[in-house]
């Protein structure tokens, strides 16, 4: 399965979602768990490895100031902290591919501000620390990230953008396309469609107005920086799921989202800090099959 992981975690980590983000705090905090399934090859057979997998993802988004124009578009500085800790249980994995811990954190300085009734620009600056030894934080491990988006309101449920992006995820600063998209349909029937930190798509229905039930899919990456050979190199995993979610709405601010479905991928594999290999993908990646996915978490002012 082609996999552009990195470009998704080191480009576009401190860019989000385009809505009351910029006017309310923001806060997320959601547990996963896929289950045992065998580890496989490029071509896919299986090498005699298994290994589960078990994520906590947590994010606040805190406007440090906001000013409404005419147009109700906001004129926002904010703070922005994300956390992801992934454990990996494994049991006989190939050596080079035992990797129980990964740690990846960003903390960044947002602005937003609208250019005219139709087109906003977003801005982010910030560092963030990718490892799979927390018990020393190497210089290599930290990146800075920095960029801007400018972001065309096209419909008031359409919103998409496109900027660069500035980070050192190769050693040295570089700047790469970064690209936007938030669309949502509301009704009988919410349909939500976006790419900004990951791919996520989903559909869902208000049952009463406490308990919302929906389909959702998304794809997710992390990534350590690691020596191998004497070289540095990311160590990069993704995976992507689908299924059945009940979400129960706590009042006004809180609600409580809970997922049970399939991971439909799971790739791991190593890529060089290099121009060429950052723009190669291969076919397919060693992966592992496919997985039961399970998830709950804890939002408040989305």
């Amino acid at each position: 399965m082609e996999n552009n992981s990195i470009r998704v975690i080191s480009i576009a980590v401190l860019f989000f979602l385009f809505n009351n983000a910029y006017v309310q705090a923001q806060f997320y905090v959601n547990s996963e768990y896929i289950t045992t399934s065998n580890f496989k090859d490029s071509d896919g057979n299986k090498q005699g490895g298994k290994a589960s997998l078990s994520v906590i993802d947590g994010a606040l988004r805190l406007p440090l100031s906001v000013k409404m124009d005419e147009n109700n578009r906001p004129t926002s500085w904010m703070i922005v902290l994300n956390a992801t800790y992934a454990s990996v249980h494994t049991k006989d994995l190939p050596h080079e591919y035992y990797m129980p811990e990964i740690l990846n954190t960003q903390l960044g300085l947002m602005h937003i501000r609208p250019l005219n009734k139709k087109w906003s620009l977003m801005a982010t600056l910030g560092a963030g620390i990718y490892t799979s030894n927390l018990k020393k934080i190497q210089a290599n491990t930290i990146l800075g990230q920095g960029g801007f988006l400018f972001i065309r309101h096209a419909r008031p449920n359409f919103n998409w953008g496109a900027g660069i992006a500035l980070n050192n995820a190769l050693g040295y600063p570089m700047i790469f396309p970064s690209l936007y998209l938030d669309w949502q349909l509301k009704g009988k029937y919410e349909f939500k469609l976006s790419l900004y930190n990951s791919f996520q798509i989903g559909i869902s229905s208000y049952l009463n107005p406490n308990f919302k039930l929906g389909l959702v899919s998304e794809t997710k990456g992390l990534m350590s920086a690691v020596k191998r050979d004497s070289k540095d190199m990311y160590f990069v995993m993704q995976y992507g799921y689908a299924g059945l979610q009940p979400e129960f709405i706590l009042g006004k601010s809180f609600s409580i989202p809970a997922t049970a479905g399939i991971s439909f991928s799971r790739d791991m594999y190593f890529q060089s800090k290099t121009l060429k290999s950052f723009f190669d993908s291969e076919e397919n990646y060693p992966h592992f099959a496919l997985s039961i996915y399970f998830s709950v978490g804890l939002k408040y002012g989305f």
